[in-house]
């Protein structure tokens, strides 16, 4: 059974935020600091502004030191995006409640179905994301290599493992991840474009279902 170190070219993958277990006084205690550092944040990027934010505002506003801020997330883009980083446990749950006779692209679809769900639940916090990033180079490139890939490496290794095939030999759960990643990156610009007026699921449906459609281009 491959890992999502093992897909990560074989390197130790670095999850900026993971999720705590709850099955200990010390682990309840590091997710409640973490949940307090999200909500410090979140009330400061609204109050003030993301740019006029610092990380030690958000500490004190937690009540915490600063150390301990940079403990849960090693930067602000970290805290600005731990909601949809949090959001891969999402598409990973989803991914693994999809029946075994279904096909990939099936099972992709469907589970991303639930994470536009998750993406959207916060409209206005994802508009000013997308803002951000398209001012602001660190907040995009944390998005393109913290948050994507992580979503990416999720769909390798359930795609790698419906398919029974190793990720580092097989070539196809990685260019079917990375085509859907695409698509959510085509649909998350249509629904930024539009306001958030638009229905960002069926947005993303409609460019996975064309990773389908290229096939008749062989």
């Amino acid at each position: 059974m491959f890992t999502l170190d093992e897909v990560d070219s074989g390197e130790l993958a670095v999850d900026p935020s993971p999720r705590v277990p709850e099955d200990s006084r010390r682990s309840r205690k590091k997710q409640d600091t973490r949940n307090r550092l999200v909500a410090a944040a979140d009330e400061l990027f609204d109050r003030q502004g993301y740019d006029k934010t610092t990380t030690l505002d958000i500490a004190e506003a937690a009540d915490v030191a600063q150390r301990t801020l940079f403990r849960h997330f090693p930067s602000k883009e970290a805290l600005l995006y731990a909601e949809l980083d949090d959001a891969r446990f999402v598409l990973r749950d989803a991914l693994h409640a999809q029946p075994d006779d279904v096909p990939a692209l099936t099972a992709i679809r469907a589970a991303m179905a639930e994470l536009g769900d998750r993406i959207v639940a916060n409209r206005e916090r994802r508009l000013l994301e997308a803002r951000l990033a398209a001012t602001t180079p660190a907040v995009s490139g944390y998005f393109r290599a913290v948050v994507q890939a992580g979503w990416e490496r999720e769909l390798i290794v359930a795609v790698a493992q419906r398919l029974d095939v190793d990720p580092m030999q097989d070539p196809r759960p990685e260019v079917l991840a990375g085509a859907a990643m695409s698509a959510c990156r085509i649909a998350t610009r249509q629904w930024t474009v539009s306001e958030g007026t638009a229905d960002y699921v069926a947005l993303a449906d409609r460019a996975l279902e064309a990773i389908a459609e290229l096939a008749d281009l062989a």
